[in-house]
């Protein structure tokens, strides 16, 4: 039978190599856990002869593999996108008075064939608009001799033209926007210039009888 203190150091012993054992477990337990997560190689547990715990991803004999658990995933769930509301203001609508008015539009002189005496070539042409250019859309009138723009638009309702050349010549008006967009054209009239010429003898001559030519009416 061993003496007793020889037992009492044999258990001695044993317990502070438990406690060894223990804590060299619990440090590469520790260290296994705190692995990342991404890390998908193998791991092997291994004791040596004087009771060392290594691990390690390498494969020998004396290693056995060490089946850990795969941690539960979470997927978050969507976040559900608010749609963006427009904040701009709607376009408020046109006031009635804004609305395109529906204009007519009649030269009211020279008269269809009219012949013209007069001396350099002036004539002052005149028109009649219903109703009456509305200020508020900066409306206007635009006056064309022979298919071209005289002057610029105007709210007066009359023009004076000088020195209009000898012979026939169309007159037609128009009522436009403020952007030049043409809303009402009235039908053109067609009338003659006749310009006084000096004879050799120094007195006006006679005037001729007016050579009359059929206008097309447009709108």
């Amino acid at each position: 039978m061993p003496p007793q203190g020889g037992i009492f150091l044999s258990v001695t012993l044993a317990q502070v190599n438990k406690l060894t054992y223990d804590s060299s477990m619990r440090k590469c337990l520790l260290v296994l856990f705190l692995l990342p997560f991404s890390i998908q190689a193998d791991i092997y547990r291994s004791v040596d002869r004087e009771g060392n715990v290594t691990f390690t991803d390498e494969p020998n004999n004396k290693a056995e593999l060490i089946e850990l658990e795969e941690l539960p995933t979470y997927e978050a769930a969507p976040i559900p996108i608010r749609p963006v509301e427009n904040t701009e203001a709607a376009p408020v609508e046109e006031e009635s008075d804004l609305k395109k008015p529906k204009y007519k539009i009649s030269i009211t002189s020279p008269e269809q064939n009219q012949s013209i005496w007069t001396g350099g070539g002036v004539l002052t042409a005149s028109v009649s608009v219903q109703p009456e250019l509305n200020p508020n859309r900066a409306d206007k009138v635009q006056f064309k001799l022979d298919g071209k723009k005289v002057g610029d638009p105007q709210t007066g309702l009359s023009y004076t033209f000088e020195n209009i050349e000898r012979g026939s010549h169309i007159l037609a008006v128009s009522v436009v926007d403020k952007k030049g967009k043409i809303l009402k054209t009235s039908k053109s009239v067609l009338f003659h210039m006749h310009r006084n010429s000096i004879a050799k003898n120094g007195k006006p001559s006679q005037p001729q009888p007016p050579k009359i030519i059929a206008a097309n009416a447009s709108n």
